[in-house]
């Protein structure tokens, strides 16, 4: 190759660019006569040849103050895209560098990084108000012949390299080829590169830096991160699970309370489910001043509601009363029973629990029951997905709110085959088994009739996710129907027992 003469070598070199590679990748000044470009020292033109085997197969033109044009009928391909064959890049010894221009692959290269190439046509525009990663769908048919066909004629040699280092301008529409590269090479095989303050490119960074910046630019490139996909560096430090009594001591082994859990209690019909929520929710009031929303439209506000939590509380009536309306609010239609009755979806039920929980600072939120939750399904949805679904959408709230969440949801029939009626399990909720594996704890209610002993009940925490917030185990309580109260009866036992 001739020695590069005229404005090519002037411009080039006042950019830090050697002579000796602009001569290694045959570049020269040419002139413009008529639509082409000529070679001759005299002209204003610096000419960059693309090669492929040591063949031109396309020009690009580039003047002084900027112009940039190609060579018509040019193949779309890389800068220097005769690397893309070397071995070391597709054994991963070395990875491929893609700049946005020529001038910055060409600073790669004299920088000591001969591993390089440059997209042909710079980076595509970022109009106002959009923002750099705002891609369009990958238009397949159009890949071809479109803005990044270079890719798609070099896809074979592409699919065998290792890794790339993206390391385009930080400006707007260099972000967004860096996106669009990122999104057809694939994260998980990219690097991306930080450039020093006030620099955007590499060649700004060897001007203003050197050469030695230019280095450390590149072998400090990091790793695309990849939605999804995380190391431990990428989490935030978070505070140990705040866990709280439930008020019963023997309790204490299986169960304790945190904000943001999804809690499921069932239990036979008639066995106490019910009460011994509300005798829980009762205890985080006294024990931790916890207030809780409670939607029960089974059971009317007035009188039930409201008697059974004066029972639960004692004392004077009015001391009662006012001990509810400090910790309980209830999600309702209509207080005064005047509206006629609706079909509660759970969205309206949680859109009113953000309410009380931004207005009352509720921790809780009391579903009872489940089925009388109007069961919205999509058309074509199965059972078990809605109620996926939903439970999702029930641990988002918790988690979002920082408010516990508790669903009674009843049994199916199948306990009670041949007329002898067994213990359910979590599997054997209504619906489906997503109540057992979602759930962070799984309470079972049982009252020991068939013992003779109505006045006792077993509580069984059948599921505990968090070790700090418990472990299996049963536990039996007192009832006192009087009082609605459950009280300590014995010590609990652990994981004595099988209830899968």
């Amino acid at each position: 190759m001739t020695r590069a003469k005229g404005v090519a070598v002037d411009y080039l070199t006042k950019r830090g660019i050697t002579e000796g590679t602009i001569a290694q990748f045959g570049i020269f000044t040419g002139k413009r006569v008529a639509k082409n470009v000529i070679a001759d020292a005299r002209g204003d033109v610096i000419v960059f040849p693309y090669f492929e085997r040591d063949v031109v197969v396309a020009e690009k033109y580039r003047t002084v103050d900027k112009q940039l044009w190609q060579r018509q009928g040019g193949k779309k391909t890389f800068y220097n895209a005769d690397v893309l064959d070397d071995p070391m890049l597709q054994s991963g010894e070395r990875d491929l560098i893609i700049t946005e221009g020529e001038i910055d692959a060409l600073t790669a290269v004299d920088c000591g990084f001969p591993f390089v190439v440059s997209v042909p046509e710079g980076a595509p525009p970022v109009k106002n108000g959009e923002r750099p990663g705002d891609l369009s769908p990958v238009d397949i048919e159009n890949e071809a012949s479109g803005k990044f066909s270079f890719l798609w004629n070099n896809r074979d040699k592409l699919k065998k390299i290792r890794k790339f280092i993206i390391a385009v301008d930080s400006d707007p529409p260099g972000q967004r080829l860096q996106a669009e590269l990122v999104r057809r090479l694939f994260a998980s095989r990219c690097k991306v590169v930080s450039f020093p303050d006030g620099c955007k490119d590499l060649n700004d960074v060897l001007m203003k830096r050197g050469s030695a910046a230019v280095a450390h630019t590149i072998n400090t490139a990091a790793d695309m991160p990849v939605r999804g996909l995380y190391n431990l560096k990428d989490y935030p430090e978070r505070n140990a699970l705040e866990t709280f009594r439930v008020g019963w001591w023997t309790l204490a082994p299986h169960l304790k309370m945190f904000p943001g859990e999804f809690m499921v209690v069932t239990g036979v019909p008639s066995h106490g489910k019910s009460t011994w929520t509300l005798n829980l929710l009762a205890n985080m009031a006294n024990e931790h001043g916890w207030r809780s929303a409670l939607f029960s439209p089974e059971m009317p506000t007035v009188p039930h509601l409201r008697d059974k939590l004066r029972r639960i509380k004692g004392g004077p009536q009015a001391h009662a009363d006012e001990w509810i309306a400090d910790h309980f609010v209830f999600i309702d239609a209509d207080p005064t029973g005047e509206t006629e009755e609706e079909d509660f979806s759970l969205d309206w039920i949680l859109d009113k629990a953000a309410e009380a929980v931004q207005r009352d600072s509720v921790k809780v939120l009391l579903i009872d029951p489940w089925n009388e939750v109007e069961h919205a399904r999509d058309r074509g949805e199965s059972g078990t997905d809605y109620i996926g679904r939903s439970i999702r959408a029930l641990k988002r709230f918790a988690r979002a709110r920082h408010c516990a969440v508790i669903v009674i949801a009843h049994p199916t029939k199948d306990i009670a085959r041949d007329g002898k009626q067994r213990t359910p399990t979590l599997y054997d909720i209504e619906g489906s088994a997503h109540w057992f594996n979602k759930c962070d704890h799984g309470v079972i209610v049982e009252r020991m009739v068939d013992e003779g002993k109505p006045d006792e009940t077993m509580i069984f925490v059948a599921k505990s996710r968090f070790e700090e917030a418990g472990v299996r185990g049963k536990v039996k309580l007192k009832f006192d129907p009087k009082t609605c109260r459950f009280s300590t009866l014995d010590g609990s036992e652990k994981d004595t027992w099988s209830h899968e």
